[in-house]
């Protein structure tokens, strides 16, 4: 498929649909401002959005209630709620209505997004794989390990490079499967190119990425502080759980936004 503009399934707004031939990339200040213009176009519909986050988490925890597949359900399906919330963030930056109808849109056609959501399973279960033969190695042969032989030197040595090889595994993943469920459902791009471009948008963009989480990081520090004081801090944990998701995906809409679309200057 052609990496030229493409039209979005919602034919409305649609100059600011078109995707640029490349992925911008823009200053590390921008990490930032996605999460405050993120918690602007959430605070056009503060009801909705938290209903959505509500139907979402609930939705989560019962598909987890079920053993094993519950797991691999909510890993299929993931992809769905999020273009969901970004279909309801463009509503919001678009003054059109937003509803809870959004969340359930893009399940009406979801085998390409239940297609991003299995080749994120793949991802998770390849990373895993290759972190339990890293453990394995570590521990020495077979018949060490059956015998309790296991050299505590070599195996602290690989848990280490586990560890450093665990994260910017991790970091790939999410970077290859950040964007693509909105490139499939918005842009109809194919499963494989949508990973591919959301990748490398990421990556180009990895500063204000780096930004955008350092300011979460340091929020959480300090509502967890919050969240020590007695009697309110499970109010504050509640509170902060159910609007932590809107804000997430909002802000996530504002990167794709300025990552990927053609701007045409539209107010908050």
């Amino acid at each position: 498929m052609s990496d030229l503009s493409q039209q979005a399934p919602d034919s409305t707004a649609a100059s600011s649909s078109h995707l640029h031939n490349t992925p911008h990339t823009v200053s590390a200040g921008r990490g930032l401002s996605w999460l405050l213009e993120g918690w602007a176009l959430l605070r056009k519909e503060p009801a909705v959005f938290i209903a959505m986050s509500l139907i979402s988490l609930v939705a989560i925890f019962i598909l987890n209630l079920i053993p094993i597949l519950g797991s691999f359900a909510t890993a299929l399906l993931w992809p769905a709620l999020l273009a969901g919330f970004f279909l309801a963030f463009k509503h919001a930056k678009h003054q059109q209505s937003v509803t809870a109808n959004d969340l359930f849109e893009p399940f009406k056609a979801p085998a390409s997004l239940i297609g991003v959501g299995a080749m994120y399973l793949l991802a998770g279960m390849a990373i895993l794989l290759v972190m339990m033969i890293a453990a394995f190695l570590s521990a020495g042969s077979f018949s060490a390990i059956a015998n309790g032989q296991v050299d505590m030197t070599q195996m602290s040595v690989g848990l280490v490079i586990i560890l450093l090889l665990s994260i910017p595994a991790s970091l790939a993943v999410a970077m290859a499967f950040a964007f693509a469920p909105v490139l499939v459902h918005q842009h109809q791009m194919p499963v494989i190119a949508a990973i591919k471009r959301s990748f490398a948008g990421s990556l180009r963009n990895i500063l204000p990425f780096i930004v955008f989480f350092v300011v979460l990081t340091l929020c959480f520090i300090a509502l967890s502080i919050l969240m020590a004081i007695p009697l309110i801090g499970w109010l504050i944990s509640i509170v902060v759980a159910v609007i932590y998701l809107p804000l997430f995906c909002g802000a996530l809409f504002c990167a794709y936004s300025d990552i990927f679309l053609v701007q045409t200057h539209t107010e908050l």
